[in-house]
């Protein structure tokens, strides 16, 4: 049996899985992050990961991890991220590779997640799908057919940087109005006031959570029309624990980019993921199996 190990690397968690070539979870383990884990502790983390993860499922045949930033798939370079600081230029599966002596390959963590998807989908892999995580911000990945569409430098899918409002908040990324600002989990915290997670909010009953969510569906919706207008993909699927919280969410993203896109653009289907919270480190042992 071929197992490959697959790293989700989070600006909150590590999250370790060994996967099998069909996509079966066989074990996993987590590991504590944060804003200050640079490329030193990231790769103890994951050598501390892989080790007791190989003592409960034996060797693996390679490993991929997905990193919450840009990155170059074909070198395995880790560019930057705005989730982690003391990222630059880092040849992050060199160093992986090295340290684990397996083959490693790295790649945004979104994509990782779009890989989990369409082996979710493998009795009808979609013509073209767009992914977009909605979490404490936005990432998105783009296929076309069974492979990830990366683009020329290999930042293709980055939706959560799509700016709608020129003249609105400042985004980590330095620029304005951008969805980060407006539909992301950290915008929806921010508008509701509390400092609590989402999440716990969600559960308490926030008496404006219900009208704070549109209006991040409608912004949502609002850039993703942009973006079927300029892709025109067959599916929308919506990742990510923002998307959790309810089917109306979903409803309004799907119902605010139709409205705004072209009539033919908006006959895709929307639809929420059905890969699950592994699904970043599952998709990037399924990619390290099959680079693609």
């Amino acid at each position: 049996m071929n197992l490959a190990l697959g790293i989700d690397l989070g600006g909150s968690k590590l999250l370790a899985c060994v996967v099998d070539e069909t996509g079966r979870l066989v074990a996993q383990a987590r590991r504590a992050t944060g804003r200050a884990t640079g490329p030193d502790v990231a790769l103890r983390l994951i050598t501390d990961a892989a080790t007791e993860l190989g003592q409960i499922a034996g060797p693996f045949r390679a490993v991929g991890v997905g990193f919450p930033g840009q990155t170059d798939f074909a070198s395995g370079m880790a560019h930057a991220s705005v989730m982690l600081d003391g990222w630059c230029e880092v040849p992050l599966a060199q160093r992986v590779g090295e340290a684990l002596g397996i083959s490693c390959v790295v790649d945004n963590d979104v994509n990782m997640a779009a890989v989990a998807e369409l082996a979710q989908r493998a009795d009808a892999v979609p013509h073209s799908m767009l992914f977009v995580a909605v979490g404490t911000g936005i990432g998105g990945a783009i296929t076309i057919g069974d492979r990830v569409w990366r683009g020329f430098s290999g930042v293709a899918g980055e939706i959560g940087n799509v700016t709608i409002d020129r003249y609105g908040e400042e985004c980590w990324c330095g620029r304005r109005g951008c969805l980060n600002t407006s539909a992301s989990g950290a915008a929806i915290e921010r508008a509701l006031g509390t400092g609590l997670p989402l999440s716990e909010q969600a559960r308490a009953g926030h008496a404006r959570l219900e009208a704070v969510m549109e209006e991040a569906a409608v912004a949502l919706g609002t850039g993703i029309a942009d973006a079927l207008n300029l892709l025109n993909p067959e599916l929308v699927v919506l990742g990510g624990g923002v998307a959790q919280l309810g089917e109306g969410f979903l409803e309004s993203v799907a119902r605010t980019a139709r409205a705004e896109a072209f009539p033919e653009a908006g006959r895709c289907r929307f639809e929420r993921a059905r890969s699950g919270y592994e699904a970043g480190a599952i998709g990037a042992a399924l990619l390290a199996l099959w680079p693609r």
